[in-house]
């Protein structure tokens, strides 16, 4: 069995990203559960809430415009999985300014959804 991994990441604005040697973490879009208590045990039950998804990243940033990266909003960014599945993010955005330190920097994006689309 093969552990998945981020592959690439393409932002239209940007092109691929040049990703560090651990890429990161990709959590899609989906709902969160909470229990909700009863006054019998089989009373009880949950709530869900919806929860966007998240990207993120650690980028090597050699030649690129890091205030680029930050000002990354509404764009449908496609993340490639090592297993060959791709998401796409639409209208994701950066979550805030990208940090600099010994030539990598993180870089998180959010989005309200995520779609599997292959």
């Amino acid at each position: 069995m093969q552990l998945d991994n981020i592959k690439t990441v393409s932002v239209p604005s940007i092109g691929k990203l040049p990703l560090a040697a651990n890429p990161g973490t990709f959590t899609p879009s989906g709902v969160k559960r909470d229990h909700k208590p009863g006054r019998l045990a089989a009373d009880g039950g949950y709530t869900e809430t919806s929860t966007g998804a998240k990207l993120e990243l650690n980028l090597n940033l050699m030649g690129i415009d890091i205030t680029a990266l930050g000002d990354i909003k509404d764009e449908d960014v496609t993340v490639r999985l090592a297993s060959g599945a791709v998401h796409m993010l639409p209208q994701a955005f950066a979550a805030e300014a990208v940090p600099v330190g010994d030539g990598e920097g993180k870089l998180t994006l959010m989005a309200n959804s995520s779609e599997k689309i292959s």
